[in-house]
Formats: structure tokens, C-alpha cells, sequence
């Protein structure tokens, strides 16, 4: 039952008041809840700056980038969905912590999968306190979230390293798919450094938006909050803005006296007269042959009980080393705010991917005797202007695909609209005795625009024997006085290459027999960039490397 305003309000987006029986800004938009829509009644919501907006427009604000998250149009606060309470009656819209069972996502477990060898996960892929996370929906009411506090545990880690922790308060927004979860750590999680620990994390908070039938984790951010320490203690502790005159400035986290800069860890100790210093190795800086460590070192006294400079003051440094003989920290803060501090992860699905555990997506097939079924991609990746062939020889079907995040960057079309994710070929023409396929890419005729001046592609391909990789050919734009030449320019090779490698590399009983076939390529005409592709390929795949080279892009 929604309740009756006490007094007048106006939402400053579309200046509906309280004293309207429905919402009717010029969008048309509705009210998104049943108890709106069956009394008509505008609800308004408060956001936590004390900002009042109508529900629709406030909802339409935080849905569209990171779902359930924004920026108050007022005052830019940042806010979230669920902090959006009742304008009079100060009630949650969204109550926190619901059922689990009665969530999409219910009896699933969402583990942390790498896409692509050239897309890793940095420094968070070789912690172990980062390694085999995973968020759990199927232990009871409350979501958990899983992980391992060890650093040398291995890709497959034993029940016994895992551990588990309730979240303590957590929110889901079924229409945008979306799941916010907080907790706080009984005791701090500390990994490793050396004989030193760098970092130790109080508290973990996350933000997960799931592909629409639940199989995937396809935006969002993790966030693991460091410990707060109190400068009496550990008198340098806190955040700082480093300058040095060969570099571009960069902020550092020093925690109980360590840190990690440019993913080398560092400990700062004080010597007898109670000054600061510390080493680093010139490895880690690109000078070799060189002395092995640079001592770092500091004239200001920070004697028992003092706090270290203030927020503002500068902490200056000297070293053996003629290109850093001076360097500059300047104080941002005194202490690490959990909230706020901490190491932070973007969860984009052209990086890494957190997808349902029992979920087995669906690779390129592979087809030896035809064209029809084949996925032909360059760079490894699918989705960055690939052809898929669909058809048949009696139905051809054949497309470019522009399906993957990174042709977002790419320039839109000449009247200003993204590319299709999927532009289709016409004329197509399919010649099976010379391997030669013909067809156009229209953008005049289909989308009533150009793009980057041209109106027309016309592609000539022609393919290998075993329907491996794109032997020549050329794609010949309208305004364009010089062909792009396949093997040369555009080097493609079939997207389910690493698969067939695979299956070869099981049958055969000698790697010269593997090597055989490797060969072949360079007898059936393939050029020499083309072969330095499959050969990556070949090799990692006789060194029985697990993780794929391909980005397939199945996480759009």
C-alpha cells in the first residue's frame, strides 16, 4: 500500500508534484512498482544527500552505466539504488538483505575465469588472496562470498584453503540484474610480503551486474578495504602523492610501514637516529648490470610517538642513484579509510569473467570441408570485425561481426549511430572448387549512411584446403585507391584453430607427426604473418597450456 504525501512535492527532473494521481512527463515513463501502477500514485524518493526526486526519474538516473549506481543531478553525490528511501516516510524502497531463494540467481556459483591470454587479471591474478574468488548463491538465505588466503595455493586449490564468509548486508535489483554486497572481516585478511605483510583488508564490498539469463557476471567492481592503522603506531601510514623528476607523479598505500609500487612490494624501516628508508631493486626499473639495490633514504627525523608529516607536508628522499636523487611523497591522508582505500577491480567481460560454474558456452565450431560454419577472426579475438559464416552453399548467410567491447572505440558511422554489432555480406558469391568466396558490404544500401567516407566494401577471400586460415584475397573500399591484401594487411585465421590443434596434438604419437601439420600451412600458401599467428597458436598448444589464446567474446 503506498502511502498518502503529507505535503507537496515536485521532482526538479520532470516537475511532477505529489498532488498528481499518476506521473506524466513527456518520456511517458511509468512507475516501475506494481503498488504505483495500481493506484497511480507517484511515489518519491529521497536520495542521501537529502535530495527528493520521482522514483521514475531518480531510477532511469542510476539504471543505464553501472547499473544501480549514479550521481545525485543536484549536488553529484554518489548514489545507489539502494540507498533511495521513501521521501515522507523515510522507508527503504529496496529492503536490504531478501531471500536468496528467490532470486534468478539462486543455486548458483559464479568463479573467476580468464579470457584470453592477453587480457590477464595484473597483480590480482598471482595473489593469493585474490585467486579462485567466488560468489556463492547456493548455501542456504545468505549469499557468501568465497575465497583463499594463500599465497602458493595452485589453480585447483584443496577444500581445505578455501574459506567462506556471510555477506552482512547485501541488496538485489532483479530488473537490472544487479546484487551490492558489504562485509567486514572478523579478523584482517593479511597476504604475505616477504618477511613483511603487504596488505592487510578489513573489509570486502562488490558490485555485480548479471547477463540477463544469469550465466555471467557482465559488469561491475570488487573492492577489498584495507585495514585501517592509526599513525601513533606507524607514523608514515596512509596514502601519498609521489613526485620524482623522471616520471609522471603516482599515489602509493603504505600500510604498517609497507607498500606496493609498480607491483613491487616495499617495507620502510627507520634507522638508529630514527630516519626513514628503504630499498629497491633496479631489475624492477629496467637497469641491469648495474648495482642490484638503490637505497632510498630520508633526512627527517620521526622520532618515537611523532606522526610523520601532516596532510599537505612533503617527506623527502635522496638516493645512490644520479636519476632519482630526489624524490618527493606528499602527504594525501594520515590513514587508510576502508571504504575508500583499498584495491579496487573492474569486472569487464573482455578482461576476465565471473560466470556460473556449471555454464559450458558454446565455441566456434569447426568445419574441414566447407566455408559454411566457420568463424574466421583477426588478433585472436571474435567479435573484432570477424566473419562468420552461417549458411549453407543452397542458403548462404554471412556476416561481419563488430560484437566486442573494444570496437566501441571505434568511429561511428557518418551519421553519427554505433556500427551494427552484426553487418551481413550481399552479392554473396561461393565458389567450393577454389575455396573463393565474393560478397558486399553495403553501408549506403543498408543503413542509408557511410562510413569514414565509404558507401561500399566489396571482399574477395580465398581460403586454404582444410579451411584453416584465409590464404589472399583483398577487400576493396569505394574511396580507397589501394586494396587491403588478406595474409599481409588483414591476417586471419579460424576461430576454432586452437581446438582442432588440440585434437591433433591427442591422436598423433610424436611431435614431429604435430610439427608435420604445422608445417603444412607454409606448403598450402599461407603468408609469413599469417604462419607467426598460427605458429603461437601451434606452440602453445604442444606446450599443453590450458589457458586459451582466443577472446570469443562470449560475454557481451
Amino acid at each position: 500500500m503506498v502511502e498518502e504525501e503529507e505535503e507537496q512535492i515536485s521532482c526538479p527532473v520532470c516537475w511532477v508534484s505529489s498532488d498528481h494521481s499518476e506521473h506524466s512527463d513527456e518520456t511517458g515513463g511509468d512507475q516501475s512498482s506494481s503498488a504505483e501502477s495500481s493506484s497511480q500514485q507517484v511515489i518519491f524518493a529521497k536520495t542521501p544527500c537529502n535530495h527528493v526526486y520521482c522514483r521514475t526519474c531518480i531510477e532511469r538516473i542510476l539504471l543505464p552505466d553501472v547499473a544501480t549506481m549514479g550521481t545525485c543531478p543536484m549536488c553529484r553525490t554518489a548514489v545507489s539504488i539502494f540507498d533511495l528511501r521513501h521521501a515522507t516516510t523515510e522507508k527503504a524502497l529496496y529492503p536490504s538483505n531478501s531471500d536468496v531463494s528467490s532470486w534468478p540467481i539462486a543455486n548458483n556459483v559464479y568463479k573467476k575465469f580468464s579470457v584470453g591470454i592477453r587480457r590477464g587479471l595484473q597483480s590480482f591474478q598471482t595473489d593469493g588472496i585474490f585467486r579462485n574468488t567466488s560468489f556463492c548463491f547456493n548455501q542456504g538465505h545468505i549469499p557468501k562470498l568465497q575465497y583463499i588466503n594463500k599465497e602458493d595455493a595452485g589453480e585447483t586449490p584443496d577444500v581445505d584453503d578455501l574459506q567462506s564468509v556471510d555477506f552482512q548486508r547485501y541488496h538485489f535489483h532483479p530488473q537490472s540484474m544487479t546484487f551490492h554486497g558489504k562485509l567486514d572481516f572478523a579478523t584482517p585478511l593479511s597476504r604475505p610480503c616477504g618477511d613483511s605483510m603487504c596488505y592487510s583488508y578489513s573489509s570486502f564490498n562488490c558490485l555485480l551486474q548479471f547477463s540477463s539469463d544469469g550465466q555471467y557476471i557482465r559488469d561491475g567492481y570488487i573492492h577489498w578495504g584495507y585495514e585501517p592503522t592509526t599513525p601513533d603506531e606507524y607514523p608514515l601510514d596512509g596514502k601519498w602523492r609521489v613526485n620524482w623528476d623522471s616520471g609522471e607523479p603516482i599515489e602509493i598505500y603504505v600500510q604498517k610501514h609497507c607498500f606496493n609500487c609498480v607491483g613491487i612490494n616495499y617495507e620502510i624501516t627507520l634507522d638508529d637516529k630514527h630516519r626513514p628508508r628503504f630499498e629497491w631493486p633496479l631489475a624492477a626499473r629496467g637497469f641491469f648490470r648495474q648495482q642490484r639495490t638503490v637505497v632510498q633514504r630520508s633526512n627527517q627525523q620521526i622520532p618515537p610517538g611523532a606522526r610523520g608529516p601532516s596532510v599537505g607536508e612533503t617527506l623527502d628522499w635522496s638516493t645512490n642513484l644520479a636519476s632519482f636523487s630526489k624524490i618527493v611523497w606528499k602527504r594525501v591522508s594520515m590513514e587508510l579509510s576502508p571504504q575508500s582505500d583499498g584495491r579496487r577491480l573492474r569486472i569487464r567481460p573482455d578482461e576476465f569473467v565471473y560466470r556460473n560454474a556449471d555454464f559450458q558456452p558454446q565455441l566456434p565450431p569447426y568445419v574441414a570441408t566447407s566455408i559454411w560454419g566457420n568463424t574466421f577472426c583477426q588478433m585472436y579475438t571474435v567479435g573484432l570485425a570477424s566473419y562468420h559464416f552461417d549458411g549453407t552453399a543452397g542458403d548462404p548467410l554471412a556476416y561481419i561481426s563488430y560484437e566486442h567491447p573494444h570496437t566501441d572505440v571505434w568511429p561511428a558511422l557518418d551519421n553519427g549511430e554505433k556500427v551494427p554489432d552484426r553487418v551481413p555480406f550481399r552479392n554473396i558469391e561461393w565458389d567450393s572448387v577454389e575455396r573463393i568466396f565474393k560478397g558486399d558490404i553495403c553501408w549506403e544500401e543498408l543503413y542509408n549512411t557511410t562510413w569514414m567516407g565509404e558507401d561500399m566494401w566489396h571482399y574477395e577471400i580465398k581460403f586454404d584446403p582444410k579451411f584453416m586460415f584465409i590464404k589472399s584475397g583483398n577487400c576493396t573500399r569505394s574511396n580507397s585507391e589501394e586494396p587491403h591484401q588478406f595474409g599481409r594487411d588483414l591476417v586471419y585465421v579460424n576461430a576454432a584453430l586452437e581446438s582442432v590443434l588440440r585434437g591433433i596434438r591427442e591422436t598423433v604419437t610424436t611431435t614431429g607427426e604435430y610439427l608435420d601439420v604445422v608445417r603444412k600451412w607454409r606448403q598450402d600458401g599461407a603468408s609469413g604473418p599469417t604462419l607467426d599467428m598460427l605458429g603461437e597458436v601451434s606452440m602453445r598448444v604442444l606446450d599443453n597450456r590450458a589457458e586459451s589464446m582466443f577472446d570469443f567474446n562470449l560475454y557481451r
